[in-house]
């Protein structure tokens, strides 16, 4: 055999041997730590505007309103039920929605506005939005706004909303007209008017939390249930583990390398037996 081969062999062993002590562990995986809590029911209670109910149901407007799919109305207030959602109590920011509609009518038709499925929009500063579909003619009866989820009123809440005893509770919070808000409204308001009050209860459920970390009891218990050797990776880090695998490993294989360096230098039997009898000089095999 080749001695220069071997020493090169014995090089890419020694390095890869190295390398494998050298390389780094994989990263352990990270828990998903969300912490948001399930809105599991909860009630909104909201009069939209006391003037513009006062002006569908007057003589001017001789019209009407009626609710369905969820929404219900108790003087002054429509109410909608059965809130879903997430709100995290940390951070206070979450959604809630409801389902059901309500559609006020007045001059004939002309005036037609339909406002549905409520939804609370927390941006964890103490502030929420109010989103809505809502679908209204103009003052022509044409159809100005059609849309789903309209940002129509901001709601100034309490900055600090922790919930107490599993639920989170707002009373008579100030709701502003946005001015996608006005549109919706076909001009009657402009962007920044008052409307009614809003009151929200939201009933709180499970909270997502991070899987615990293994404890120190639990690794015994393991390990007593597995008896084994210690591995590198298990024994104790005060022990110079990485300097004396490095050292073994590359003694090991320089050892193997010498070894066979010497072996292949030998002569061959064949080669002495040759020199004994007839004399002819022995030499390293081709």
């Amino acid at each position: 055999m080749n001695p220069r081969f071997l020493m090169r062999a014995g090089a890419v062993a020694t390095a890869l041997s190295i390398g494998a002590v050298l390389a780094p562990p994989a990263a352990p995986a990270v828990a998903d730590a969300a912490t948001g809590c399930e809105v599991t029911g909860g009630t909104l209670a909201w009069g939209v505007k006391e003037s513009f109910r006062a002006y569908i149901s007057g003589t001017i407007a001789n019209g009407s309103w009626e609710t369905s799919g969820g929404a219900e109305y108790d003087t002054p207030q429509f109410r909608w039920s059965g809130a879903t959602g997430s709100f995290d109590p940390e951070t206070g920011v979450g959604a809630a929605s409801f389902v059901g509609t309500v559609h006020f009518t007045g001059h004939d038709g002309v005036l037609d506005l339909t406002l549905a499925n409520p939804t609370i929009e927390f941006d964890g500063q103490g502030d929420a939005a109010l989103l809505l579909d809502a679908r209204s003619n103009d003052m022509e009866g044409e159809i100005a706004v059609d849309a789903e989820q309209e940002w129509v009123g901001d709601i100034s809440a309490d900055p600090d909303l922790p919930p107490g005893g599993g639920e989170l509770v707002i009373d008579d919070a100030p709701v502003t007209l946005t001015n996608s808000g006005a549109g919706a409204f076909a001009g009657f308001y402009e962007a920044g008017a008052d409307l009614d009050p809003l009151a929200l209860t939201l009933e709180l459920g499970a909270c997502d939390a991070a899987a615990p970390a293994a404890s120190v009891d639990d690794g015994v218990q393991a390990e007593a249930d597995q008896p084994q050797a210690q591995s590198l990776a298990t024994a104790p880090s005060d022990v110079p583990w990485f300097p004396i695998g490095v050292g073994g490993a590359a003694l090991l294989i320089i050892g193997l390398t010498a070894g066979l360096l010497i072996g292949g230098r030998l002569p061959r039997s064949g080669v002495a037996s040759r020199d004994a009898s007839g004399g002819e000089q022995s030499g390293d095999a081709p």
